[in-house]
């Protein structure tokens, strides 16, 4: 004979130990240990799991699941009161009758006057109903020892999500930077006093059965590797309820340099600055002299790697590219001279970089500064302009395709 037991109505967490480890595209993997008065064989009903828990990554300890049956969400419409007697509201009155039909046109009354549709209203009251089922999932299980146990649960989630948001700093040749991590929690679940792990990385989401195996809990919010990824683990615990939650996660300083580079006709401003650890990615807004000066999107970036940021444009630099002379050499041999102009207003000397992009196989025949050969088709010229000034760069270059 099958016994049943009835988890509680509230959130999940409020039964025991939770962790909740989070991946920034959504998923969650979400361990709990909740206490279980237990008979020899039963079924629980399984209540407080996110609305979107992946069913089929369910892993149990403490007992034997025979068989795991998901219900399929209930919810509220009228249509639970066809067949009964309901005033509907209108703007010109009230109708009372039977409701034959909820459609899309409105709703259809059978009443003492004939059928009536009624298309637009206001309200409608009936007969009390029984209140909606909050059981999500039927678990049929087994144990050799009944009584007042623990059960470990384990399964995917989606309805999390987190994300990194930067502030930086930039005083003279330091940058100060401070990441927030941002929680969002749309499960329709609260986790209160739960273990978090973040995860930096992108993850291939199940599509149906997986087997994904728990992460353990590490003492401080440190980067640390973790299969392909970097993992955050927060210390302490922390109330995780609906809505958005921020944390801080990343404090560091690093050398840092403002740069220039010429695109089109416009000087670009540039941060750079050599990553000292983990820094998932995110938006990165910096400030410089009290004000804010720009903004740019930082990608996943592990230690040692350079970072570039664009935050702006100069408006007391300026450039101008010309092409000064184009001859044709062969069917596929082609020769051409470029001049660039950069002028300064600024009150000090400073060094603009120049990348040009070349086609098909190219030589450099003469140039008037030196240049570096970024990839196959770049090259890069450091230009130093002289304060309220002008320097020219010419180039010649062989091509052919």
């Amino acid at each position: 004979m099958w016994a049943f037991l009835l988890l509680g109505a509230l959130s999940a967490a409020a039964f025991g130990q939770i962790g909740l480890v989070l991946y920034s595209s959504g998923l969650a993997l979400v361990e709990e240990i909740r206490p279980f008065s237990l008979a020899r064989e039963g079924v629980l009903e399984l209540r407080g799991f996110p609305a979107e828990t992946l069913w089929e990554t369910l892993a149990v300890e403490g007992l034997e699941l025979v068989a795991l049956r998901p219900l399929p969400r209930e919810s509220w419409t009228l249509n639970k009161f066809v067949g009964q007697e309901v005033t509907v509201q209108t703007q010109a009155g009230a109708f009372r009758g039977i409701l034959r039909a909820v459609l899309s046109e409105g709703l259809v009354l059978a009443t003492e006057e004939g059928t009536v549709l009624v298309r637009e209203y206001l309200w409608v009251r009936g007969p009390k109903t029984d209140p909606l089922s909050e059981t999500q999932a039927l678990l049929h299980y087994r144990t050799e020892e009944p009584g007042e146990k623990t059960v470990r649960l384990r399964y995917l989630a989606r309805g999390f999500a987190w994300k990194i948001t930067y502030e930086a700093e930039l005083e003279g040749s330091e940058l100060r930077l401070g990441g927030r991590a941002w929680i969002q929690n749309v499960t329709g679940v609260d986790f209160p006093r739960a273990s978090l792990v973040l995860i930096a990385g992108e993850v291939q989401a199940p599509r149906g059965d997986a087997g994904l195996r728990a992460l353990a809990m590490a003492p401080e919010a440190v980067p640390t590797e973790a299969f392909e990824y970097h993992r955050y683990d927060l210390p302490g615990l922390w109330d995780v309820p609906q809505g958005q939650l921020a944390i801080p996660l990343v404090r560091t300083t690093v050398p840092a340099r403002k740069t220039y580079r010429l695109s089109g006709q416009r000087v670009e401003v540039y941060v750079r600055f050599t990553a000292d650890t983990v820094l998932p990615g995110g938006e990165m807004r910096v400030y410089a002299e009290g004000i804010f000066v720009g903004a740019d999107t930082l990608s996943h970036t592990p230690p040692g790697k350079e970072v570039e940021l664009r935050v702006g444009t100069a408006f007391d630099l300026s450039g101008q590219r010309q092409q000064v002379r184009r001859e044709r050499l062969g069917e596929n041999l082609f020769r051409e001279t470029w001049r660039i102009t950069l002028s300064s207003a600024k009150k000090e000397d400073v060094e603009v970089e120049v990348v040009e992009t070349l086609s098909g196989y190219w030589r450099i025949l003469s140039s008037t500064l030196p240049y570096e050969i970024l990839d196959a088709q770049r090259i890069k010229f450091v230009v130093p302009v002289p304060k309220e000034g002008q320097t020219l760069l010419e180039y010649t270059v062989e091509w052919r395709y």
